[in-house]
């Protein structure tokens, strides 16, 4: 056993010499350094290429491993990926009801002196409905007969208040009339509901009145009922007849008949409804 060890000391002992010797040259000849840090330099492409199993074996050892993960991630980025598309749905509708919003109250003629927003309760799908609920009723100051619109124009009137809602029956009913003119010209008229879809008719004109398709329709405000400028209908047919005194007119609402979220209520202002008092009233009134 002493002897191994001895046989070991004497082998290793010209390699420790000659590491001492390298060791004592690199630390005090310049010489000897330069071609240390040469041979250094050189052995890099040595060291990668030794290296480069092992590297690749790494490599495919973490694609192999990481296989389970990338199917979770993936999943979690789906999941994260359907949550932003439906957030996405609802920016985009809060954006048009907004826009919606704008469109409605730029609707209201500068003049109005007050005004309600309400929203629909009820809609009925049916497009021959005539009537829709909205949230606002006696308690919100709502009263029978009061003009309703939307972003489109004149949707109807109240005709059956509640405390906490209310009827709006649409000017489509047989039974609405609306006192209006045509825009362009300023001819009166009274249109009157078909009590089918979205129809008009404009009865008792005469064939010669200066009327033609594509003119619109809007309140003239006599009556007192409606405020005057809101737009009724667009005329989308016009039949003369020689045998006929009047002409035959269709022509299609304006509004969106309950088609919207919102619409608006509306008050005379004060002044147009002094001005629209009945002449024989003011004069009772000054005797």
């Amino acid at each position: 056993m002493v002897k191994s060890r001895d046989g070991v000391v004497r082998s290793l002992g010209p390699y420790l010499l000659l590491s001492a010797v390298l060791m004592a040259a690199y630390l005090y000849l310049p010489s000897v350094r330069t071609v240390a840090q040469s041979a250094a330099v050189i052995g890099i492409p040595v060291h990668f290429l030794a290296s480069l199993p092992s590297t690749a074996l790494k490599g495919m050892q973490g694609h192999l491993t990481t296989a389970d993960q990338l199917r979770s991630d993936f999943e979690a980025m789906r999941q994260r990926n359907l949550i932003l598309q439906a957030r996405l749905h609802r920016f985009e509708f809060l954006e048009n009801e907004n826009a919606r919003l704008r469109e409605l109250l730029s609707a209201m003629p500068s003049e109005a002196e007050q005004v309600t927003l309400a929203a629909l309760l009820a809609v009925n799908p049916d497009p021959a409905a005539l009537a829709v609920m909205i949230n606002k009723g006696s308690a919100d100051g709502i009263f029978q007969g009061q003009p309703v619109v939307d972003s489109g124009g004149l949707v109807g009137q109240v005709t059956k208040p509640s405390l906490f809602f209310s009827k709006v029956s649409l000017i489509t009913q047989e039974d609405q009339a609306v006192p209006a003119q045509v825009a362009r010209s300023g001819l009166r008229t009274v249109v009157y509901g078909s009590g089918s879809g979205r129809l008009l008719r404009v009865p008792y004109l005469d064939r010669n009145a200066d009327v033609r398709a594509g003119d619109l329709l809007v309140t003239s405000g006599l009556g007192g009922r409606y405020p005057p400028g809101y737009p009724v209908a667009r005329i989308t047919a016009v039949e003369r007849n020689l045998a006929e005194a009047f002409m035959t007119i269709t022509a299609e609402a304006a509004s969106h008949l309950g088609r919207d979220r919102e619409v608006l209520l509306l008050w005379l202002p004060a002044k147009e409804a002094t001005a629209l008092q009945d002449p024989m009233e003011t004069e009772e009134d000054d005797d």
